[in-house]
């Protein structure tokens, strides 16, 4: 089923759809000469521009402007804050707007605050481990063992497995 919502920006004049279709809505507008006219909604025809995108026409105040509709729908419906450049089309086909077919990658912002999400996690994570467990470790990485092997078994950053071997932490456990 085809959902519609506003333009942002472009409220009472323009709507678009799950379905990737952008339509204009019934209006009054004032020519540049003052005289005003009744203008009847339609579904927008889009163009395709030299990259394979389809690109609408938006007017406002007899002013145009163009946007991607795949950059429409993802603000719509996604997330506000898309741009063309973060919309990835799971399908590949650059023609295909529709929402299902639409995921938007986060902003590096985004991606910052949640490597922060998770660094934060792992911190308030932290494992205790015993005088035998920081024995236990050593010997095994004596013995051949790997720090990767040894990090996942105890649960522990490769890190901090480095720190342990080098007695960077608990250094005065033999």
């Amino acid at each position: 089923m085809e959902h519609w919502k506003m333009v942002d920006g472009y409220e009472g004049m323009y709507q678009v759809s799950t379905a990737g279709n952008v339509r204009s809505l019934d209006r009054i507008i004032e020519t540049s000469r003052g005289v005003k006219q009744r203008r009847h909604g339609v579904v927008l025809r889009p163009r395709i521009n030299q990259e394979g995108y389809r690109k609408v026409t938006l007017y406002k105040q007899g002013r145009g402007e163009r946007f991607y509709v795949a950059e429409l729908v993802a603000k719509a419906f996604l997330d506000s804050e898309a741009v063309h450049d973060r919309i990835i089309r799971a399908d590949g086909d650059r023609l295909n707007d529709q929402i299902d077919n639409l995921t938007v990658k986060p902003s590096v912002s985004q991606a910052y605050a949640s490597l922060l999400d998770e660094f934060d996690l792992l911190l308030t994570q932290h494992i205790e481990l015993s005088p035998r467990q920081i024995r236990d470790i050593r010997y095994r990485y004596q013995a051949g063992q790997s720090i990767r092997r040894l990090a996942m078994a105890y649960q522990v950053t490769e890190n901090r497995i480095r720190n342990i071997i080098d007695k960077k932490e608990a250094q005065y456990i033999s």
